[in-house]
């Protein structure tokens, strides 16, 4: 793997074989790593496809950068979309975090029954969180960044596109593998069947949903609603854990088992 410094471009910046780079990343290269021409950058659209690009113009507007030599990755699966009820304070900072560390491809926060926060503006903190999931990837050396998708109510979340295709509740509680599919998740302190044992019965999901409630869990009626919707009701162990701890748990188990 290249030790060449790595941004993050989108594939709108890649032209042939040229490639500017502009904004955020422009200056941190100028400025604090005092990269000239002549010098190699490890460029990713977050789609795969990685860059050795050497810096041809450093100016003051846009570096511009000679294509050098192309990879094309395929991104590890499974597709993960975390659910994650809004927690206060700067828990949800360090979630998104973490999260991306550990894999996961899309983030939805959620305003669920029991969510103590009220976000004013929704804008400029899906950006914050969006940035801090851009970083968090840069420094684990994933090849691609994590959505964070708009702030969502609980209900609505149910009913999103990205549920379906789902596994079918018949095959879910029978003992062999299942298909593949979407499989969803909802830990919780009533789940009874171990997260592990869920995860190795369905080896060849392709895309994974995860619930995780804010601070206080989930109502006993959001955990009905979602499981009417086919999640089904998982246990993370016997302790009951903080929501910033059960994402990871989570996320960690996961990719264990499928990574």
């Amino acid at each position: 793997m290249s030790k060449h410094p790595r941004f993050f471009i989108d594939p709108s910046q890649v032209n042939g074989t040229k490639i500017v780079v502009t904004g955020d990343d422009l200056r941190h290269i100028r400025t604090v790593l005092r990269k000239e021409p002549g010098d190699l950058l490890t460029l990713l659209d977050g789609r795969g496809a990685e860059y050795t690009a050497r810096i041809s113009v450093a100016g003051r507007d846009e570096i511009l950068c000679d294509v050098v030599e192309q990879e094309k990755h395929e991104l590890p699966g499974p597709h993960i979309t975390l659910g994650q009820g809004i927690a206060k304070s700067d828990k949800m900072d360090w979630i998104v975090q973490k999260v991306t560390e550990l894999g996961v491809s899309t983030v939805i926060p959620l305003v669920t029954e029991r969510t103590i926060v009220k976000v004013k503006d929704e804008e400029k903190r899906i950006g914050r969180w969006q940035k801090i999931a851009r970083e968090a990837a840069m420094q684990s050396r994933r090849l691609d960044v994590p959505m964070v998708g708009e702030i969502t109510k609980f209900s609505r979340f149910l009913e999103l596109p990205l549920l379906r295709p789902s596994l079918a509740r018949g095959e879910q509680e029978g003992s062999g593998s299942l298909p593949s599919g979407t499989l969803k998740l909802l830990p919780w302190e009533e789940g009874t069947r171990p997260l592990k044992e869920v995860l190795q019965s369905a080896p060849a999901a392709t895309h994974i949903v995860v619930l995780i409630g804010p601070e206080g869990g989930f109502s006993t009626a959001e955990a009905a609603s979602a499981q009417d919707k086919e999640f089904l009701a998982v246990s993370l162990g016997r302790n009951i854990l903080r929501t910033e701890t059960a994402a990871i748990v989570a996320l960690a188990v996961i990719g264990y088992e499928y990574k």
